[in-house]
């Protein structure tokens, strides 16, 4: 995180003659100046401020230098010093009223709760001091929380939201220009989210803006960050030798600064671009010193992917044991770590982290059994099956997937799973696939004496029948509950107990009609599916808790809706698709335009709407035809790059924005790409449903110069097509309003050439 420690302090509530005030600013700025390379060194001047304002009974200076010397702890990720000393020049300067300081604790609070990894925690306190320094009209603060907001949306993952914060940031630069950090640190961070959104050449050239301008101040510890994410763009663009050059000279000057945080990351960065060389040992031995340091001063968000990193180039080097055994740490560092929210996500990895131990064994059975191929299958059938569950919220559709799986690979008679809710001791199953039809929903109580799935989870363990026999003993004289009106036909029964963390939160069963059907190869791949299953079912589970709250509101649908806009992301993203909205492409394709104004760049809009939808819904229902627009957005996202923005905004309406465009000939194979990936019909659960397109298309700066022109265009272009043909796509041009329309360069559904 960055600091606003910078070298020019407004002083509004300071009670000094102006000559103590000027040699107190005086000192500030040495001790600022001093915190990048000498940190321990600026903490001794930060204390004779706080003498000297004593003496003199100003509170504003003695508040102010707690703020200078809890970043310099934090500088030397001394992060409980840095705390004492944040909070003793908070309660200063909450006695004495001093609004234009309590704002800037915010922000030290804010530093130290994202370099432990609470990021949730970090966000509030940037977004209050933001609000604050906003009604106070603080620039210098606002700019710095602008930055900090950027860089806390970047570490939860929202690269859209960092870009939006950063930009806004660097809108003030010139207004700031006293403030030569200021500048470091907005190009930096830019830069992070142009890396994160795949605008990998405008990153390097904001950090190569952010590392010159730290270099020509002096600011040490801001060039080694820059040096650092510089050398990873390099490499990653095949320039290793510069890369290397680059990050050892960022270790080099961190080591003499006494910065361990940024030693740590120099170093994750050396053995990284090592390890793609091949040079094992070297990147191992650097990954060593990393995960050292990191663990030595509490970084909780280098720990984890130190770790993770030694144990892929110990893998490499065929140390097997010891790179699990440091893959497990990673995973409990992360755990430790990590916000609730990454808790749950790493619930997921945890799986593939014991799949990963599975593969290792089976590679290291090839030279001694024969079968490797079969575990292998079983193990990209786990790993396909959990790629593909934690990406569903919908109960049968989850076990669609999972049965498209698993049938090709095991003899499958039956195969469900139920949600177990404590609150009524009700285990629902939403549906059930027998012999590949999807059977409707059922429900047993937990206490029913009759039902197998009922005694998993009282019992809470793997129960394995190899004949019906077996089953009608566990129960005694309790006859075996069936699923629905039919007989019990399966042989071998198999109930697995679905765990997120320490509790119960479902039951999977998978049965066939043939005894004895499953080896223990076999459940144990069916046991690692079930740690993928337990996180669908809490999905699903919190998804049918959500219905049912919503079930009792009156005008259900507005009311759900006014409740999405309620939260900041709903209010940018559609609830069903999870694309983008209106609202916040329109936001997004300005600030495009802004940007491609400037430097010379082209964008292309892409309206989209699908043919006779309404005969969808009326064939299959509304709930199968939300199903085809989830579908369609999947086929959408798969065509146009990271970098592109899509979003849903109507019924069956999709606008695409791509900014960066080459030429004409790039706009007309994305178009036809976009035509063409409704050839295929879409998999829902009601069967396969065929749909086709119709596309318009804008071009910026030839068609439009503003967000709701290039709109307006594309749409007139997409109607056209509707008129004339469907299925196809056509760009605009000033002959799309006349009555003889006069197709733009010949470009119906076809490339230009």
């Amino acid at each position: 995180m960055k600091t606003d420690v910078g070298e020019y302090v407004e002083c509004d509530g300071s009670s000094l003659g102006d000559s103590l005030r000027d040699e107190l600013q005086q000192q500030y700025d040495k001790a600022f100046t001093l915190s990048d390379r000498d940190a321990r060194a600026a903490k001794a001047v930060a204390d004779e401020i706080y003498v000297k304002a004593g003496d003199a009974n100003d509170p504003y200076w003695q508040g102010l230098s707690r703020y200078l010397a809890g970043f310099c702890f934090y500088n030397l990720s001394e992060y409980d010093n840095a705390m004492e000393e944040f909070e003793h020049g908070d309660q200063i300067a909450q006695e004495h009223n001093l609004p234009n300081l309590v704002i800037k604790f915010r922000n030290g609070y804010g530093a130290i709760f994202s370099r432990l990894g609470r990021y949730h925690d970090a966000i509030e306190q940037f977004t209050e001091g933001l609000k604050k320094a906003r009604e106070m009209g603080l620039k210098s603060d606002t700019g710095h929380f602008l930055i900090n907001l950027g860089e806390a949306s970047l570490l939860m993952g929202d690269a859209a939201q960092a870009l939006s914060f950063e930009l806004e940031a660097e809108g003030l630069i010139p207004e700031l220009a006293g403030e030569s950090r200021y500048a470091i640190d907005v190009y930096y961070n830019l830069a992070e989210a142009q890396s994160r959104s795949g605008r990998t050449e405008d990153a390097e050239r904001s950090y190569r803006r952010s590392l010159e301008t730290a270099t020509m101040v002096g600011n040490t510890l801001s060039e080694v960050e820059a040096r650092v994410r510089l050398g990873s763009i390099l490499a990653d663009r095949g320039h290793e030798a510069e890369a290397l050059a680059v990050i050892e000279e960022a270790l080099r000057l961190s080591r003499s600064c006494g910065f361990p945080f940024q030693e740590a990351a120099s170093l994750l960065a050396c053995g990284r671009i090592e390890l793609s060389l091949g040079r094992l040992e070297e990147a191992t031995h650097h990954f060593e010193m990393a995960v050292e340091v990191a663990d030595s001063h509490k970084m909780g968000d280098l720990l984890s992917p130190a770790l993770e990193s030694l144990s892929t180039a110990k893998a490499a080097m065929n140390r097997f044991d010891e790179a699990y055994h440091d893959l497990l740490k990673s995973v409990e560092a992360a755990h430790t770590w990590s916000s609730s929210e990454a808790i749950r996500i790493l619930a997921g990895m945890a799986a593939g982290y014991q799949l990963e131990k599975m593969k290792r064994e089976a590679e290291a059975e090839k030279v001694r059994r024969e079968g490797l191929e079969s575990a292998n299958e079983r193990l990209r059938t786990v790993t396909s099956i959990g790629r593909s569950l934690t990406q569903s919220l919908e109960p049968r559709d989850i076990l669609t997937r999972m049965w498209n799986e698993l049938s090709t690979s095991i003899d499958l008679k039956l195969l469900g799973f139920g949600i177990y809710s404590p609150e009524s001791g009700v285990i629902e199953f939403p549906g059930l696939i027998e012999s590949g039809v999807l059977q409707k929903a059922s429900s047993v109580f937990l206490s029913d004496e009759s039902s197998l799935a009922a005694l998993c989870v009282r019992e809470k363990r793997v129960l394995y029948y190899a004949t019906s026999d077996e089953a009608r003993s566990a129960l005694g004289d309790h006859p075996i509950i069936s699923f629905g009106s039919t007989p019990v036909t399966s042989e071998t029964i198999l109930y697995l107990p679905l765990f997120r963390e320490n509790d119960i939160v479902g039951v999977m069963t998978v049965q066939s009609t043939r005894d004895h059907a499953y080896s223990d190869d076999i459940i144990e791949m069916l046991e690692a599916i079930a740690s993928f299953t337990a996180i669908a079912v809490e999905n699903a589970r919190i998804m049918i808790r959500l219905n049912k709250m919503n079930q009792t509101i009156s005008g259900e649908k507005e009311q759900v809706e006014k409740a999405a806009l309620a939260s900041s992301w709903l209010a940018e993203h559609d609830s069903l698709t999870g694309l983008s909205n209106r609202r916040f492409l329109e936001r997004v394709l300005d600030e495009n335009i802004r940007l491609a104004t400037l430097e010379d760049n082209n964008i292309a809009l892409f309206f989209a709407d699908l043919d006779d939808f309404k005969k969808v819904n009326d064939a299959y229902g509304h709930d199968a035809g939300d199903r085809v627009l989830v579908a369609v957005a999947e086929r959408l996202l798969s065509v146009f790059r990271d970098a592109d923005y899509v979003a849903r905004v109507g019924g069956d309406e999709f606008i695409v924005a791509a900014p960066g465009v080459k030429d004409v000939r790039s706009v007309a194979l994305m178009a036809d790409k976009v035509v063409a990936s409704l050839n295929e019909p879409l998999t829902i659960a009601e069967g396969l449903i065929s749909v086709s397109i119709s596309v318009g298309v804008a071009l910026f700066p030839e068609h439009g110069h503003s967000s709701q022109e290039l709109i307006s265009r594309a749409d007139e272009a997409m109607y056209l097509i509707k008129r004339t043909g469907k299925g196809a796509w056509r760009m605009w041009s000033a002959s799309v309003r006349s009555d003889e329309p006069s197709w733009s360069s010949g470009m119906l559904g076809q490339s230009v050439v």
